[in-house]
């Protein structure tokens, strides 16, 4: 069972500290990042932080952009520059949890948290994706278990219950939240009865322009073997070709990273959308130095806070 991405990502909810000045040039790149407009916010996010090096939520903000970007390695970095300058904010540690989780790397998801709670221990998102991690990291050992023994009635019991408690939980994105305030050492901790603002479950209303934007991002990822940001753009309830997730992204990942070149290019894209939900139909021309293939392919997407997200792929 794959870990669905509803880890929370969260953001910071304090107010913008420094002048005035200051607060209005991240406010700007915020509204960049809500926007979609990720290298204008990433280039404002630079220039900023060039002049204001320690800012540390400029440089929270720009940890969103690049995770946003599918640059989880960058982010990863950033977001523990963070931890290590300001140890007394925990939602660094959090959204470190995150990338680490879309990596599958449980252990160092499962660190981050426990070090976000100590750090304030009312952390209720932590709390919560803490167990999310813990439930993830049961399924793995119970696969394990019926690997080494399919006649294992317990562990089969115990690994149903899971993926049913986990299948009945709202996914929450662990990708680029609605609201982007950062976060600023001189705030206080969150308080219990003011926790971060979570990402929203609905989104509002995008026009079609972004889901061939979407689409055109997942393709040039496929092109230069990213394969962090070609994965994130599927949905975490991808049917996978009847698959476990796991399987099937090892299987995508091997597949990206055998060639020594891909080149994928679209045309003729159509795109019908119907509120959250849409379908996308074009011609994909798939280029590398072992296979070269035309089709014509049908992509059903989702809007899942603020992004579309595959959730159905279909080939003639």
């Amino acid at each position: 069972m794959a870990l669905p991405r509803f880890l929370a990502a969260v953001v910071v909810c304090a107010l913008l500290a420094g002048t005035p000045a200051l607060a209005n040039d991240i406010q700007e790149i915020n509204q960049q990042f809500r926007k979609g407009d990720l290298a204008g916010a990433l280039d404002n996010a630079n220039r900023y932080l060039a002049k204001n090096p320690k800012d540390a939520q400029a440089r929270f903000l720009k940890g969103l952009i690049l995770a946003d970007q599918g640059k989880t390695n960058d982010a990863i970095g950033l977001f523990t520059a963070l931890t290590e300058d300001y140890p007394e904010l925990p939602e660094p540690y959090n959204n470190l949890a995150v990338l680490y989780a879309s990596q599958g790397k449980y252990e160092a998801a499962k660190d981050s948290l426990e070090r976000a709670i100590r750090t304030h221990p009312s952390y209720a998102t932590a709390h919560e994706n803490l167990g999310d991690i813990y439930a993830k990291m049961a399924s793995l050992a119970y696969d394990k278990a019926l690997a080494l023994d399919s006649r294992n009635t317990a562990a089969q019991t115990k690994l149903a219950l899971i993926k049913e408690m986990m299948g009945a939980q709202p996914r929450k994105a662990a990708a680029r939240p609605t609201v982007a305030a950062a976060a600023t050492p001189a705030a206080p901790a969150p308080k219990p009865a003011a926790p971060p603002v979570e990402p929203r479950t609905t989104a509002p209303a995008v026009p079609a322009a972004d889901v061939e934007a979407a689409i055109a991002q997942w393709a040039q990822a496929w092109s230069r073997r990213d394969a962090d940001a070609y994965l994130a753009a599927y949905a975490s309830d991808y049917s996978a070709d009847g698959l476990s997730r796991t399987v099937w992204e090892a299987q995508r990942r091997a597949r990206i990273a055998a060639p020594k070149r891909i080149e994928v290019k679209l045309s003729d894209i159509k795109v019908e959308r119907q509120g959250d939900s849409a379908s996308a139909t074009f011609r994909q021309a798939y280029r590398s130095d072992r296979l070269s293939s035309t089709v014509t392919k049908t992509l059903k997407l989702a809007l899942q806070n603020g992004q579309w997200r595959i959730v159905d792929e279909t080939s003639r």
